[in-house]
């Protein structure tokens, strides 16, 4: 009897959870029309906003795949800060991509991991495009699609003053509304004008990141965060993940073998809500990637010098140097003619690599999680 009894609360409880979890999903609506604001959002950067609303319905709008099953917030979330949280996003006909999904930023440059596209105009229509992700290779046919569904003449209208819709339109309205991606409204920022005081441990982080720990060697956050994407730059460089890289990164798009295992310098901002970490997904937490920095860098021969014990050569003239590395006497030193000098061990306390990932989480900007502005318009 009392096993009996046992069951049924579990039942009772198994039921009681399902009605919650129902409750759950059915308190977020879908709209096969989007929902929009009837004075738009206002967007700082956008030529106009009505500019910039076309864009974010563009963004949500699964009809932008071939198949109407992939958006470009299916890869890049709001509630994830813009990425996916998967090693490898997943596209067309549960198709996986070849890299991890960088969160959005409003950056100038060479974007993408092996930096191919210049810009976010040169960007936006690639994942349209790609075979992988959202597979509407000619993008005159999803003009035309576009141009059959109810709202979007309207909405073209607005923007553009014509019924026309075109992939030169597209692309204009997708990079008006993701030039809007800033969200460094943060404690690293505030603490510039002393509205944010750092704690020890974020204090303490700061120090070594510009200091013993070597991260602005790359990430080259300064002043207001730079102009130059919050940590990010036009630089790639090959940081020793690996003995051999399957992916080659830069290298693959250059053709220059000196740049195999090179990937672009990924920003920083609200790098706490980004995980999992480096173009391949391998890093799980912000203490993974720390530890790969303190003592996991692996000696490839096109590893950056930047993160080599250089305090060994520090002494040695630009003769000497070129005495001992130059091996094929061209007067240049290559990458792989210094890989005798061993990888760095910053020998980091776990106290400092504390000290470290929290001043990381210091770059974050919660805004970016419920900005309105940037919110699903078919979801409410």
């Amino acid at each position: 009897m009392k096993t009996k009894i046992v069951i049924l609360f579990f039942l009772i409880i198994c039921a009681l959870l399902a009605c919650k979890k129902q409750g759950i999903e059915e308190s977020v609506n879908y709209s096969s029309i989007p929902v929009l604001p009837e004075i738009p959002y206002v967007y700082p950067k956008a030529v106009t906003n009505e500019l910039a609303t076309l864009g974010r319905v563009l963004f949500y709008d699964k009809n932008m795949s071939l198949n109407n099953s992939i958006s470009c917030s299916s890869c890049h979330q709001q509630a994830k800060a813009f990425c996916d949280n998967q090693k490898f996003s997943t596209g067309l006909e549960d198709a996986k991509t070849q890299r991890n999904a960088p969160s959005i930023f409003a950056k100038s440059g060479r974007m993408f991991w092996d930096g191919r596209a210049v810009g976010i105009s040169n960007a936006v229509l690639r994942p349209i495009k790609n075979h992988v992700e959202m597979k509407f290779e000619d993008l005159d046919k999803l003009a035309a699609k576009l141009s059959k569904i109810v709202y979007y003449p309207a909405l073209f209208n607005s923007a553009f003053g014509s019924l026309d819709i075109d992939s030169l339109k597209i692309q204009q309205a997708l990079l008006s509304f993701i030039e809007n991606f800033t969200f460094s409204n943060n404690k690293f920022l505030q603490s510039l004008t002393n509205e944010h005081i750092l704690n020890a441990s974020e204090f303490n982080g700061k120090i070594l990141f510009f200091g013993k720990a070597k991260c602005s060697n790359c990430h080259h956050i300064s002043g207001t965060l730079g102009s130059n994407g919050y940590g990010s730059t036009n630089e790639s460089f090959n940081i020793g993940l690996d003995l051999a890289y399957a992916d080659n990164g830069v290298g693959s798009i250059t053709n220059n073998a000196n740049e195999n295992g090179n990937f672009m310098v990924p920003t920083l901002l609200n790098v706490e809500y980004t995980a999992p970490f480096m173009h391949d997904g391998r890093f799980k937490t912000l203490d993974e990637v720390v530890e790969h920095y303190n003592s996991g860098v692996k000696n490839n021969s096109n590893l950056d010098p930047l993160l080599r014990n250089t305090t060994l050569v520090g002494n040695m003239t630009e003769a000497q140097l070129l005495q001992q590395f130059d091996v094929n006497h061209d007067g240049i030193i290559t990458n792989n003619e210094i890989s005798s000098i061993p990888t760095q061990q910053l020998n980091l306390t776990v106290s400092e690599k504390k000290n470290l990932v929290d001043f990381l989480k210091t770059l974050t900007d919660p805004s970016i999680l419920s900005d309105k502005r940037f919110s699903d318009p078919f979801k409410h």
